[in-house]
């Protein structure tokens, strides 16, 4: 992500680490760019953006994330402060396709 996106324009609030995410729509699919000052959350956003970047709005809002995580074996290594960063991160998606749709 380019440093002129690093504003409190594209600012995720709930996490511990400084976490920006932006997107666009183009042909119907929902193109993310994220990124963040720590690198385990830089990780952990690739992990994120492997689910639901290129989707439409409608793939992103039925996904099992849960699932996908539960598939990973994330969660389990996760702190509860960065557990609540990845919800932050969801929650921030989902209404992206929700307002997309």
């Amino acid at each position: 992500m380019d440093d002129s996106k690093k504003t409190e324009d594209y600012l995720l609030r709930g996490c511990q680490s400084q976490v920006w995410i932006d997107n666009e729509v183009r042909d119907g699919k929902v193109l993310l760019e994220a990124d963040s000052d720590a690198h385990i959350v830089r990780g952990l956003l690739g992990v994120v953006l492997a689910a639901y970047n290129h989707k439409t709005p409608a793939e992103i809002i039925a996904f099992d994330i849960d699932g996908y995580f539960t598939q990973i074996d994330l969660i389990k290594h996760l702190s509860p402060t960065r557990g609540n960063g990845l919800r932050a991160m969801v929650e921030r998606i989902k209404n992206i396709a929700a307002e997309a749709a």
